[in-house]
């Protein structure tokens, strides 16, 4: 087992190289690894887009730095089988059109599947989540029921929209679990809900799933939840309709605390949901969310293996002044 801990070192090593080389022979030191392998050919194709994507905004990369947290490490039902579970975080550090040096970072979760050949351990199958999906091997579980963080208010219709703690929230819990809510297996619109809930929006519409904008808080066993809580398509829905937010032409007309929905197929069905959090140099937005736990990230998307030439955006501005107009 301990071999194959080296083996999973060297293999971040190699990734965290292969951001700056963009070249397949990032992997030549891990023994076992072709330059054919799929995820040889993933890594160094997403290592390619970030650099366009960048390059595109007028960004060039200057550093990556990376730590890993190994949560699991499994003996297959074979003996020269291991299966492993990490979490990557990365961030890079990179130099805009005015010479400012930003931080983008982001969390990758990993399973994988390690096979023993004589002395050497060889990587078989990787999955890694993508943002605004998990594995295709897995479907969305409820996990472990908890309290959220914020009291419902279930006879309040109206308020300000405080986008301070809003953004203070996404900026708190954009690689982490707030331990007073669920974490899903595609967990970017549940976390923008609590996003939302936090800057003062309430709940409401219970306890029918087709109505309002709500989670289940009395019972820790129902585990249930309206699907525009979760479900980044209902969640336009609902923000463009009971929270009255517009949606406007350009990126650069948002406001920090406001969203963006990502279709990337462009059937007119959105897939993502991001939260403004901060403003480049340029006025263009960045982004923090989950599933691809990402904070400051350029809105656009362009290195995200989910991205298409399909793909479309919806930039919703919500107002200052929230009047729930949804009687669900």
């Amino acid at each position: 087992m301990d071999s194959c801990i080296e083996a999973l070192r060297q293999y971040f090593d190699a990734r965290s190289r292969v951001w700056l080389t963009r070249d397949v022979g990032s992997f030549a030191a891990l023994k076992g690894a072709a330059a054919n392998e799929p995820w040889v050919k993933r890594s160094v194709h997403l290592a390619e887009r970030k650099h366009r994507a960048y390059q595109a905004q007028g960004k060039q990369l200057l550093r990556v730095h990376t730590q890993i947290e190994v949560r699991e490490l499994v003996q297959g039902k074979e003996p020269n089988l291991v299966h492993a579970r990490a979490i990557e975080r990365l961030c890079w550090t990179y130099e805009d059109k005015q010479n400012v040096v930003e931080v983008e970072c982001r969390t990758i979760e990993h399973r994988q599947l390690w096979q023993q050949l004589g002395h050497t351990w060889r990587l078989v199958q990787a999955e890694e989540t993508t943002d605004g999906r998990s594995f295709d091997s897995v479907k969305e579980t409820r996990g472990n029921y908890v309290f959220p963080r914020l009291p419902q208010d279930r006879n309040r219709r109206q308020g300000v929209y405080d986008r301070v703690r809003a953004i203070r929230y996404a900026d708190v819990w954009w690689d982490s679990t707030n331990p007073q809510y669920l974490r899903l297996e595609d967990d970017c619109t549940n976390f923008i809900s609590q996003c939302l809930h936090a800057g003062g929006i309430p709940m409401w519409g219970q306890p029918d799933v087709n109505k309002g904008w709500w989670m289940d808080t009395n019972d820790p066993r129902t585990g249930r939840w309206s699907y525009s809580w979760t479900t980044s398509n209902a969640l336009f829905g609902v923000v463009t309709s009971a929270l009255g937010g517009q949606v406007v032409a350009k990126a650069s007309d948002l406001k920090m605390g406001d969203l963006i929905f990502y279709d990337w197929s462009g059937s007119g069905t959105y897939h993502h949901t991001t939260i403004v959090t901060e403003f480049d140099a340029a006025g263009e937005p960045l982004v923090n969310a989950h599933t691809d736990d990402s904070f400051h990230r350029p809105y656009l998307y362009y290195d995200s293996r989910a991205y298409t030439p399909n793909t479309r955006y919806a930039f919703v501005h919500l107002p200052d002044q929230i009047a729930i107009l949804d009687k669900g």
